[in-house]
């Protein structure tokens, strides 16, 4: 309630995205949210923090500026600090507090005891005298600012923990992993209300461009940034303004001036104290001030794509036009990469096009080693489409069946039958399990057991350590057992339609990995009662002797016949096979409808995707449609665990390969000078 802004459809996606990794999954959650400079990503990591604190644990939120640092604590204390009614207790660690101060002694040591629960920082948050008492999350803003030595700190930070990165254009690695369906991503591509594009100019610099782009912007009662590579280059700036444009004031800020005088001299421009501010890049992050709609980069050839799109994102923050001035050396001096840099940026101006920066700069980078160190490089070697079909391939072949799993299933059943949301949550009886902490710790692991096998080692715990289970509970235990088949199978959504049948949307369902499944059984069939129904979109493009379903138009099942001779495996090198299984991919990473929410199958469009439709389930007895389901879905869901051990096997084995051919490698040559010879 106390943001306010009403949440754009974006936002309100990654919300709930953001609750189903941190309640309704056992793994710790690893999700890079994307999204445009303003475009509330800060948003999206303020709830995550409140969820996190709500439930008693810490959360870290790491910037890469001191200036942004600041901008976020500012922003925690106002929302929820100690002055509102949630009363949340925050503390800012930064660059002058080390651990040899008092303010620096006294809050590490609020920090260990956990008297601070949301603690902000710059790279001091990573320094090895940082201790928490119980670290739940780590936010991570402008991800791309952070290095691997960095990067290597925060995995040994972040075991167990859930960790939540914000960027607006990601270093080509990470968004290479994204793309791949390695890292789980969420984008926010929805603009606020009355936004406008930023016009870019890229030219050569020249004063009578410079004294344009300010006399325009000062005329209409605005102010203007000034960015230079380096900090040498400040004094020059303000030598030049102070000959050029006598009239205007001037206020510096850069990293090497004294400790908050970088935020105060940004704060005074904010108010309104100079006309220009002559910086380093120490404000591409963390700056938001409306009035400010010019920004004027020297020497823009030395920048990268990230911190070019980032400073350009710094204006255009109210509904005045915005303009950015990328001005460049003089042409022998700028190279190709820097060219491509430039003019990407002159093509890509539109609101919410940071996803598609970084895309570009991943093809005029590479994308890295995904294993290794390396933050780009590599693709441009064989070509970026070459690339992505080769580490599309490997994926596959990896996945196995690669049917992925859901984190909750939306049951709209009547009288809530089969439901463990809400009023139909699993409670263990305060008789049967005394201490409420163990009780509620028991509580949480049934709610989140991934599947039936555990359920079953649970239970039988259970009745070691406090007897026999209540009848209550045992009815209960049912419910579990089908929602840990609902979420192996990938199914979020169970309801009934008019004509009584069971209707099990499964988005990820593909016709190889039905295939697969019914291939798997002892019978060699489909469970009695239960069919699996695709769009036309999935139906093969291709004739051949396990694909007479072609060219079909309208929704389809395979026939029997079909499923005995379905090849469900990816074993050739054909391309179009390939190119095949690549568009079911494509498909399945466009957006889903979500389920969540849903209160009828129409709501969620479930006719829109793949499903299982189990008949006649609305004529089955109340009471007695959780045991008709049970008996059809754990058959499958018990297969589907099988390969996803035998996957992760697969993965442990190649990664022992790797391991030892590095070895054999560094062996071999011998040990590295600092020079980077070897001897």
């Amino acid at each position: 309630d106390s943001f306010q802004y009403e949440p754009t459809p974006d936002q309100k996606m990654c919300f709930e995205t953001i609750e189903n990794d941190m309640v309704w999954r056992r793994r710790p959650m690893d999700r890079l949210v994307c999204g445009d400079v303003g475009f509330g990503k800060t948003e999206v990591a303020l709830r995550a923090i409140f969820r996190c604190v709500a439930n008693g644990r810490q959360v870290a939120l790491l910037a890469p500026t001191g200036v942004l640092a600041a901008q976020h604590f500012k922003t925690c204390q106002t929302r929820m600090g100690p002055d509102t009614a949630f009363n949340v207790t925050s503390g800012l660690l930064r660059g002058g507090l080390g651990p040899n101060t008092k303010a620096g002694k006294l809050m590490r040591s609020q920090i260990k005891s956990g008297e601070l629960e949301v603690v902000v920082g710059t790279h001091a948050l990573l320094s090895k005298n940082v201790d928490f008492k119980d670290l739940g999350l780590l936010v991570i803003d402008e991800e791309q600012r952070f290095g691997v030595k960095q990067k290597e700190r925060l995995k040994l930070i972040a075991q167990g923990v859930d960790v939540l990165t914000l960027s607006a254009t990601p270093i080509p690695r990470t968004l290479q992993m994204s793309l791949s369906g390695i890292r789980d991503t969420s984008t926010i591509r929805t603009p606020p209300p009355m936004r406008k594009s930023t016009i870019t100019v890229v030219e050569p610099f020249s004063m009578d461009l410079l004294r344009e782009a300010v006399e325009r912007e000062i005329a209409r009662g605005g102010q203007c940034f000034y960015v230079v590579p380096r900090i040498a280059m400040v004094e020059k700036a303000e030598e030049m303004f102070a000959a050029e444009f006598p009239g205007l004031s001037t206020v510096s800020a850069h990293g090497q001036m004294g400790r908050g005088q970088c935020e105060a001299a940004v704060e005074n421009f904010a108010m309104g104290q100079a006309d220009i501010l002559i910086a380093t890049t120490v404000i591409e992050n963390g700056v938001d001030i409306p009035n400010t709609n010019t920004i004027i980069i020297q020497q823009a050839q030395i920048f990268g794509m990230s911190t070019l799109y980032q400073l350009r994102g710094r204006v255009g923050r109210s509904n005045q036009q915005a303009y950015a001035y990328l001005l460049h050396g003089e042409e022998q001096f700028v190279t190709e990469q820097a060219e491509a840099r430039l003019k990407a940026m002159a093509e890509l101006h539109e609101l919410g096009s940071g996803f598609d920066v970084a895309s570009r700069d991943l093809e005029i980078r590479g994308a890295g080693s995904l294993l290794g160190t390396e933050q780009s490089g590599m693709a441009g070697r064989i070509g970026f489409d070459l690339y992505m079909r080769m580490l599309k391939k490997a994926i596959l072949q990896c996945k196995g069946l690669g049917l992925p799993p859901v984190p909750r299933t939306n049951i709209l059943l009547p009288y809530n039958e089969g439901s463990i949301e809400g009023s139909k949550a699993l409670k263990v009886p305060d008789t049967y399990i005394e201490d409420p902490l163990q009780r509620s710790k028991e509580e949480s692991s049934a709610r989140l057991a991934e599947s039936s096998a555990v359920i079953i080692d649970m239970t039988n715990r259970w009745k070691s350590e406090y007897g026999a289970l209540p009848k209550s509970l045992i009815l209960k235990l049912k419910s579990l057992h089908l929602h840990a088949s609902t979420r192996m199978l990938g199914i979020d959504l169970v309801g009934i339609d008019e004509n009584g049948d069971g209707i099990l949307r499964c988005p990820g369902l593909r016709p190889r990995m039905w295939a697969a499944m019914v291939n798997a059984l002892p019978s060699g069939t489909p469970p009695p009662g239960l069919r699996a129904i695709f769009p036309p979109r999935f139906s093969r493009s291709k004739k051949g002797p396990d694909a007479d379903y072609t060219g079909t138009s309208a929704d389809f099942e395979i026939s029997l016949a079909d499923l005995v001779n379905y090849d469900s495996s990816i074993s050739s090198d054909d391309e179009e096979e390939w190119d095949e299984f690549d568009d079911e991919e494509v498909e399945a990473m466009k957006e889903i409808t979500s389920a969540t929410k849903a209160t009828s199958l129409e709501e969620a469009n479930v006719y829109d995707y793949p499903r299982f439709v189990v008949e006649g389930l609305g004529d089955v007895k109340r009471g007695q449609k959780v045991d008709v389901m049970l008996k059809m879905l754990l058959p499958l869901a018990k297969f589907v665990k099988g390969k996803q051990e035998e996957d992760k096997e697969r993965a442990k084995v190649a990664v022992e390969v790797r391991e030892k051919r590095e070895a054999m490698k560094k062996a071999k040559r011998g040990n590295k000078t600092k020079q980077g010879y070897y001897y």
